[in-house]
């Protein structure tokens, strides 16, 4: 009788471990993470650099949400995780502290700074000044401010760039002419140990309302912006590509504060959004604006299913270990991924033997759409998708040249031309 009491109580306890809030409870461990049964999401400061088993959809959120946790822990060094600091603390995060794409990419094909150098441009406040989305437009918020954007990349591809020389122009278009650009994806003993992870961030100005809610809804941070004055913003998505083993054109995940808009065609929303009106009636929709006019945004497509789950559960989480965390209003969009064939990622190009123009091969990506409504603003439509436009991520022309592909990355692209000696 004991012996069935135990037996029962176990299963209690992994029930509701594994459960969502608000849904029935999980019955195992492969109901939140599809297949990767050994997988478990941990408020902890890991990352895990390989699939480790079968993928999906489910697996792939699992994965991509503990590296989101990791890349938002805070920072004890560059690049580095503080295992002693809890989850939400003060300070600069992980990937905060990763190298900043104007920083690798000098004017005149200037070496960068060593990793954990600072450049000067970090000596204070973080600079913002960009404020054009991929297309070039604006998003801009009730407030009529314009959001900023930044990209970061982390030390095993900085050291890839640094090694080849990719900062350079003229080296960069040399390589993808011999070997190809190849970034590394898992583990290398040449670059670290974790593999390329790229990030694009959005921020937004944080009104006085927004700094005085309790518990704050933003991870916040200070910023100096275009004009030289300083703000407190708050970060409202979040883009991540990273390079696991055997998945050369990365996993892409895209995450969202929940306030920032409605999904359209949701009944009348009840909250306060930091990107919609609801008493705007003539506004429209994802229509193109400039500061002071606010841009109107609906997210056209919601949570994909398979992350619903697990978003509630990691929330949770976070929640149970801090009620106070902002991270608890983040969101993961959905996730893509090359799929299986035949046992193996989507086959690209040789890049030994191919010169590799763009755009790159996207194989057969587990989805075909997933894009950011405050990343992507203007360009929610179907077949939009992260895999689909970095296959045209494409080398900095030098002299003429016709550029090459860039391995998915359009980072690379802003690398300059040497100056010319005199």
């Amino acid at each position: 009788m004991a012996e069935r009491h135990r037996h029962r109580l176990a299963a209690l306890l992994l029930a509701l471990f594994c459960a969502a809030p608000g849904s029935a409870m999980a019955a195992d461990a492969g109901e939140l993470c599809g297949s990767f049964v050994r997988l478990k999401i941990e408020l902890a400061p890991v990352i895990r650099a390989d699939a480790g088993g079968p993928a999906s959809d489910h697996s792939f959120a699992c994965l991509m949400w503990q590296s989101f946790i990791y890349l938002n822990w805070p920072a004890k060094a560059p690049g580095e995780p503080d295992p002693a600091a809890r989850f939400g603390a003060p300070g600069a995060t992980v990937w905060e502290t990763y190298k900043r794409h104007d920083e690798v990419f000098r004017p005149g094909a200037a070496p960068p700074a060593p990793w954990g150098v600072p450049d000067r441009s970090r000596s204070g406040p973080r600079p913002l000044s960009l404020t054009h989305q991929t297309d070039g437009e604006t998003l801009v918020d009730r407030a009529g401010r314009p959001v900023y954007y930044e990209m970061l990349i982390n030390r095993d591809e900085f050291n890839y760039i640094v090694a080849n020389r990719l900062y350079d122009a003229s080296a960069q278009l040399a390589l993808a002419r011999s070997d190809g650009i190849v970034l590394p994806a898992g583990p290398s003993a040449a670059y670290g140990p974790i593999g390329t992870i790229e990030i694009k961030a959005a921020w937004k100005v944080l009104s006085a309302a927004e700094l005085a809610q309790s518990p704050r809804r933003f991870h916040t941070a200070e910023a100096v912006l275009e004009d030289g004055t300083t703000a407190t913003v708050g970060l409202v998505g979040l883009h991540l590509n990273q390079r696991i083993t055997g998945f050369t054109e990365g996993v892409w995940a895209s995450f969202l504060q929940v306030d920032s808009a409605p999904v359209a065609g949701a009944e009348e929303p009840a909250q306060a959004y930091s990107f919609y009106d609801p008493s705007c009636a003539p506004c429209a929709v994802n229509a193109r604006t400039e500061p002071p006019q606010s841009t109107q945004v609906e997210q056209v497509f919601p949570v994909a299913p398979s992350a619903r789950a697990i978003n509630d559960f990691v929330r949770d989480l976070i929640r149970r270990d801090d009620p106070a965390s902002p991270w608890q209003f983040y969101e993961l969009l959905g996730v893509q991924w090359p799929q299986f064939a035949a046992g193996l990622p989507t086959p690209v190009p040789d890049p030994q033997r191919h010169l590799r123009g763009v755009p790159l091969s996207v194989g057969t990506p587990s989805t075909s759409t997933l894009m950011n409504p405050v990343l992507e603003t203007f360009r929610q439509s179907p077949n939009v998708s992260c895999l689909g436009c970095h296959a045209g991520g494409a080398t900095a022309a030098s002299d003429g040249a016709t550029p090459l592909a860039a391995d998915y990355s359009f980072l690379l692209g802003h690398a300059q031309k040497a100056a010319a000696r005199e």
